[in-house]
């Protein structure tokens, strides 16, 4: 689609396109931008909640797919996001980089917070496929709706959450695919690394009593 049309269908000249966003490209990563810090502000906002009546999985996966389902409600953006997240174009791959690494970043500790058994790769793998389940949401909702009579309605934010934060809570709680062995040992590093961040702080003079009560 041309500029011309882009604003002729907005109903404003042409020529503010290229003023205000340089083109096409530049009007697109408005719109982006735009839209995923609404998204990201949800998520965080959720995110802080959650930490306030204490972090667990289902509170945090919430925090992160609520927001997303709701903005199926608005189905143009949704299906933008979704085609630009399967497309390589450079631009495209920078403009999700910008907008989502940190939000990811966040996430993935926060999961990882919750399940210190799991290597930061189970963790990773999972929260793939977890962005994966809300863009099928997004780009075709009319599938299960069809198949359901209209009982199952993606469309549904509540019903949605409802059903898909126990199913995604099960698959990141689930075992890990790595051999016995490395599974093992990154569990107990997760978990020394949990207990080491519970452990509250000594002073110079406490570890110094410490180190004294220990001698024989």
């Amino acid at each position: 689609m041309s500029v011309r049309a882009i604003a002729a269908d907005a109903g404003v000249n042409w020529s503010l396109v290229g003023y205000y966003f340089r083109g096409k490209y530049g009007l697109l990563a408005a719109v982006y931008r735009r839209q995923c810090a609404t998204l990201n502000a949800e998520r965080f906002e959720l995110l802080a909640e959650a930490r306030r009546t204490g972090l667990h999985l289902e509170a945090v996966i919430e925090a992160f797919v609520r927001p997303a389902l709701s903005a199926i409600q608005g189905r143009q953006f949704s299906r933008l996001r979704a085609m630009l997240a399967a497309d390589e174009e450079p631009l495209f791959a920078q403009l999700r980089a910008e907008n989502f690494d940190e939000s990811s970043r966040t996430f993935v500790a926060a999961l990882r917070e919750c399940l210190p058994e799991l290597s930061e790769d189970d963790v990773l793998w999972r929260f793939h496929f977890m962005l994966g389940t809300i863009y099928y949401s997004a780009t075709n909702p009319q599938r299960i709706k069809a198949f359901s009579g209209g009982r199952c309605d993606p469309g549904d934010v509540a019903a949605t959450v409802r059903n898909l934060v126990p199913f995604l809570a099960a698959a990141f709680r689930s075992a890990s695919v790595a051999p016995a062995g490395k599974t093992r040992k990154r569990a107990a590093a997760g978990r020394h690394r949990v207990r080491a961040r519970r452990r509250p702080a000594r002073t110079g003079a406490k570890r110094y009593r410490s180190l004294r009560e220990r001698k024989p």
